[in-house]
């Protein structure tokens, strides 16, 4: 076992454009920040949370029911607590590759044993009939991430459902990571999950509402399952802030932010990328999520070291020779685009 250490540090406090770990590039929703500031103004942080009508707001905002969610630490602890349910020493889990880092590590913390069909092909497909062939007696976990992270693909629910219908023979549960959902709504399984009782769902707050500072996220699952998961969390693992945070989304005008900033993302700022990449013959892998793959391992030192406006993506090991971009706003990503131009030049 080796620590999952992220290049994080020291990237806050400096004039950079920050594009590498897939976070919202503007504030939260002024809404947001006001149920934090509240709770902070009440007075009450030498009090143990109070969650109040938690469940309720992110059960309505997923679309399920509230016994059927529960708040968690951000994605992070989802994971964690997905895999010790269901993975113990010496337990198979079915992980395709390349991935989320951390899917790997809650699988290893467990001591099992991983599969890792990898993603191939000139767009990196999902491994579907590796996944389905691998699925077998000793599997107790097959976990997918939809849309993957870094690659971008996406895996189709009817894929889906047919992984989590082999899994259930073998009993078996299924994890589907859906941090990116908000960037592609319709491949999400939730509505998978009256039917099957082996399937769990987590959704990330970092992406989209905008506070990845606090870790805010959850799991969905059938009730029973639900509560199994309370047995492994802890009681008041969830602070209060994010808890506030999490709260905002019962406002309309708050779950509308998101959109409008995902649509510029996914309908202005994506395509205005991908056309300048085709363009400029600069090698990207399609993408369902607010990021994109790319084969140009030099643009990672360019881009940091640049004279002006520094920019950071974050390089990657697996693929070899790749880097991956978060997209923005539209000024972020006319910004972005001043720079590859830059670097294009310098590299000719």
């Amino acid at each position: 076992m080796r620590p999952y250490v992220a290049p994080i540090e020291r990237r806050t406090g400096r004039d950079y454009l920050l594009l590498d770990f897939n976070e919202r590039t503007i504030p939260p929703h002024p809404l947001v920040l006001e149920e934090i500031s509240k709770y902070i103004n009440k007075g009450n942080l030498q009090l143990y949370p109070e969650y109040g009508d938690l469940n309720e707001v992110i059960a309505d905002y997923v679309g399920v029911g509230p016994q059927e969610v529960i708040p968690t630490v951000g994605g992070d602890q989802a994971i964690d607590i997905v895999t010790r349910a269901l993975a113990k020493d010496g337990d198979t889990v079915i992980i395709p590759r390349p991935t989320f880092a951390m899917l790997e590590q809650a699988a290893r913390i467990q001591g099992a044993s991983i599969v890792s069909p990898r993603y191939r092909g000139s767009n990196l497909e999902f491994p579907f009939d590796e996944v389905m062939q691998d699925i077998k007696p000793e599997v107790k976990l097959v976990v997918i991430c939809n849309p993957n992270n870094p690659t971008g693909t996406p895996v189709p629910k009817e894929q889906i459902k047919l992984i989590i219908e082999r899994a259930s023979e073998v009993n078996s549960g299924v994890l589907v990571d859906e941090a990116y959902h908000e960037f592609a709504p319709e491949l999400t399984a939730i509505d998978l999950l009256a039917n099957y009782s082996n399937l769990f769902v987590i959704r990330s707050f970092a992406k989209t509402l905008g506070v990845p500072s606090l870790r805010a996220g959850l799991v969905a699952s059938q009730k029973q399952n639900i509560e199994e998961l309370k047995k492994i969390r802890g009681p008041y693992d969830v602070n209060m802030p994010a808890s506030a945070a999490m709260k905002a989304l019962r406002h309309q005008t708050v779950r509308d932010d998101i959109k409008k900033y995902v649509d510029e993302v996914m309908k202005v700022s994506k395509p205005m990328l991908e056309d300048f990449y085709r363009k400029n013959g600069i090698k990207f892998f399609p993408s369902s999520a607010g990021f994109h793959l790319l084969e140009e391992p030099g643009l990672y030192d360019f881009l940091r070291q640049k004279e002006g406006q520094r920019i950071l993506i974050r390089p990657r090991s697996d693929p070899p020779g790749t880097v991956r971009v978060s997209l923005g706003t539209r000024e972020d990503t006319e910004k972005y685009i001043e720079a590859l131009q830059e670097y294009l030049q310098a590299n000719k």
